[in-house]
């Protein structure tokens, strides 16, 4: 159905298309200008304060991420961000780009606690997967590389104990290991039991 809107920030006048019982309360231009009327609702403030809606936002955007990986963000939306990132970097004096280099190598330094899933674990999977196939299947989609001795018991990105696994074999091959790991306590020969039954070179 065809809605005439005002937007309640700028007072643009317009009309949008909503299917039936989707109709908004509010209306506005753009989200820039819902954002400024958001800074207007006290509420909105104290509920974007709350530390467990924050939590759940932040949830949701994750899993948004994960499901869209690099299109999180369409290419125009990308383009735009990086131009207003070289505006705000060219108007910074020295002193604030000290400040701000010294911020994010000190983020990046706290996101380096998920290790080994940090920003060299991407950059060696990537290189990993390049040209490869589910060891399982034999698909070249949506793959992913596993750690055959799990991380959290101790190991490492060494080229032995990694496998290319499709999106849909990876669950299944650590469900495997599991069971075997309950059977068979001894890692190292886990390890070489694992990479034959994927046929792996020993």
């Amino acid at each position: 159905m065809r809605v005439d809107f005002v937007c309640e920030t700028c007072g643009f006048s317009g009309h949008r298309s909503y299917q039936q019982g989707r109709v908004p309360q509010h209306f506005f231009r753009s989200v820039p200008c819902q954002n400024e009327w958001q800074k207007t609702r006290q509420d909105l403030q104290m509920k974007n304060r709350d530390p467990k809606f924050r939590a759940k936002v932040s949830a949701g955007l994750k899993r948004r991420k994960e499901r869209l990986g690099d299109n999180y963000h369409s290419p125009e939306t990308k383009a735009r961000i990086g131009t207003t990132t070289r505006e705000h970097w060219a108007s910074y004096d020295e002193c604030k780009r000290s400040k701000l280099i010294a911020t994010l190598r000190s983020n990046a330094q706290k996101k380096r606690t998920f290790k080994p899933y940090d920003y060299e674990w991407q950059l060696l999977s990537k290189r990993f997967r390049e040209d490869m196939s589910c060891a399982r299947c034999g698909s070249r989609e949506s793959l992913t590389v596993h750690h055959i001795v799990p991380v959290k018991q101790g190991s490492t990105a060494q080229l032995r104990n990694l496998a290319v696994l499709c999106r849909s074999c990876h669950p299944k091959v650590e469900k495997q290991t599991h069971i075997l790991h309950s059977l068979l306590p001894d890692y190292d020969v886990l390890q070489l039991l694992a990479r034959e039954r994927l046929g792996l070179c020993l």
